[in-house]
């Protein structure tokens, strides 16, 4: 299960661009994970990328992220078709998850940060469901935590998820963690723990430099799935 469960993860590191790489790594608190992440191009010029934490860990956890994996490979096909792509919109993709999530009646929910990033207009448009703790665009500017909160999925029929636009500097590092990553840091409060994470994110340029800040590895015991995604765009 596990071998399959990484098979349909994207392969690490990779070029969305001549200047833009993604890495990721996951981290399961048991054999298999219900952390999950993905990204692929969409059209010449568009990234798109989520990472999910499914409720729980452990099989029944997993078995939601390998259907998730399909859904998203549906909606990839999708614009793959298409000659040119002018906008994808996460909230919709956040909308058909949550839709296909309770026909199946699966009893699981889960946390989302999905978003797509317009390499050649420079612009990132994402929508949040529940996903903590924030994520974090690191610019030349200083470290920005992206707001927006929204509803888990799975849960409720009738949910809408806000859409948030962001401009893009020429070079940033974009960040995103599950959850799990706050049980593997210094004991603190929550806001203590997202302060930490900021100050860490300055020195991140590859997936690997911020698992070697949280000293974590794959041999560690963990209390919860952790999972690492960091997009990093530079001339």
């Amino acid at each position: 299960g596990r071998r399959i469960q990484y098979r349909l993860l994207p392969q690490t590191p990779f070029n969305a661009s001549d200047n833009c790489v993604v890495s990721h790594r996951i981290f399961p608190s048991l054999y298999l994970s219900g952390d999950f992440v993905d990204y692929f191009k969409i059209g010449d010029n568009k990234l798109g990328f989520y990472l999910a934490d499914v409720s729980g860990h452990g099989a029944a956890s997993a078995f939601v992220t390998v259907f998730l994996k399909a859904i998203t490979n549906r909606i990839q096909k999708h614009y793959e078709r298409k000659t040119s792509v002018s906008f994808v919109a996460p909230s919709k993709i956040l909308a058909a998850i949550n839709e296909e999530l309770i026909a199946t009646k699966m009893g699981k929910h889960l946390a989302m940060f999905c978003g797509v990033i317009d390499l050649e207009n420079n612009r990132l448009t994402y929508s949040v469901a529940a996903h903590y703790p924030p994520p974090l665009l690191v610019t030349d500017s200083g470290t920005l935590s992206l707001a927006g909160r929204g509803l888990p999925l799975g849960l409720f029929k009738e949910v809408h998820h806000d859409e948030h636009v962001v401009d893009l500097a020429q070079n940033f590092t974009l960040i995103a963690a599950s959850d799990g990553v706050l049980e593997v840091m210094p004991k603190g409060s929550a806001a203590e723990k997202e302060k930490q994470l900021q100050t860490m994110a300055i020195s991140v340029q590859t997936v690997d430099d911020l698992v070697a800040l949280l000293k974590l590895t794959d041999d560690d015991e963990l209390p919860d799935d952790v999972a690492l995604l960091v997009i990093k765009r530079a001339s």
